[in-house]
């Protein structure tokens, strides 16, 4: 009995020292991305303060969780992350108050996602599996919100995790660029799930007919006073766009979209584990996605009090208010 113990301890410290040595050389793949030419200059055409903005009394903000994801290592989803931590990526809406119109910023997961979801292979219900969904609609129902009071919806991007809950606002004018568009009616499962967007009764065509903004070439200014602010982060798809929302109280957000998942890709900057990029195709233009991250962690240096809002990342969404609570 000794004899088996002792050789069911051997095997154990052995596998453990290959698990260790297999999680050390996937992560010696990782390392942080380098500032290249064009980054800098981008980096160099960022201000000593931030834009000028005139947000209205009775501008506020909320989020909406509807569902994270059933986890995975940290080391996976961020290069330099770590093997021993477990993340829940979340799946979130943003709903932003203006007097002139409220909308949703992203729509997380809808009333629909189980069906829309089936259309995935069995491989991939396992990889980008969710829990239970409380869908934005149903938790604006609970509160006393008539959904008709979302005049439109702004995707960061069109796929699946952030635009499942279109069908659940029939009413509301759905802003999308239209290389997304055309990116998510000629994309495929997992990432992009036809079945959301198809009913989609009114588009906008979203330009970025307004000049620089944070060192980005072109923005729109959604409501002409520097309160919400559109920017491109194309890379992850076609057309991803994030947001500036910059409040009556002074405080600064920009929701960054999926350009990374965590916070700490930004931080450092990093992309996803190289093992995951080899294993999945995340994004449309990898380079052009670094890029984005680049600059990002150029803006994060330059202007400490911003907070920079990733989609997924559950750990910083905590800090942000909860439907039906607001900050102004």
């Amino acid at each position: 009995m000794n004899n088996w113990k002792k050789r069911g301890l051997a095997i154990a410290a052995t596998l453990s020292v290959v698990a260790v040595a297999l999680a050390a050389g996937i992560s010696s793949l990782d390392s942080p991305l380098p500032v290249k030419p064009a980054e800098m200059a981008l980096g160099a055409a960022l201000g000593a303060e931030l834009p000028p903005a005139h947000p209205p009394q009775g501008l506020s903000f909320s989020t909406l969780k509807t569902s994270e994801s059933n986890g995975t290592f940290e080391a996976l989803i961020v290069g330099g992350g770590s093997w021993l931590r477990y993340r829940h990526p979340a799946h979130t809406a943003v709903l932003v108050k203006h007097p002139q119109a409220t909308f949703l910023f992203d729509t997380g997961l809808g009333r629909r996602v189980g069906e829309q979801f089936a259309a995935n292979s069995w491989i991939n219900q396992q990889l980008f599996a969710y829990r239970p969904a409380t869908p934005a609609a149903d938790q604006m129902d609970k509160a006393g919100w008539p959904l008709d009071t979302v005049r439109m919806i702004v995707p960061s991007h069109m796929h699946w995790d952030h635009v499942s809950g279109l069908a659940d606002f029939p009413q509301a004018e759905v802003w999308a660029s239209t290389e997304e568009r055309e990116h998510a009616q000629h994309g495929t499962a997992p990432g992009f799930l036809p079945s959301q967007f198809a009913g989609v009764q009114r588009w906008h065509d979203l330009r970025l007919t307004h000049g620089p903004y944070m060192g980005y070439p072109a923005s729109l200014d959604m409501f002409g006073d520097g309160s919400a602010v559109l920017v491109s982060l194309g890379g992850h798809t076609a057309g991803q766009v994030g947001m500036f929302l910059n409040l009556p109280s002074g405080q600064r957000y920009f929701f960054t979209g999926d350009v990374t998942w965590t916070i700490e890709g930004l931080q450092k900057p990093a992309d996803r584990s190289w093992l995951l990029r080899h294993v999945v195709h995340l994004d449309h233009d990898e380079a052009a996605n670094q890029s984005s991250i680049v600059h990002i962690h150029q803006i994060m240096q330059r202007y400490p009090t911003l907070k920079v809002v990733p989609a997924h990342d559950e750990n910083v969404q905590k800090t942000l208010p909860q439907f039906p609570q607001f900050q102004g």
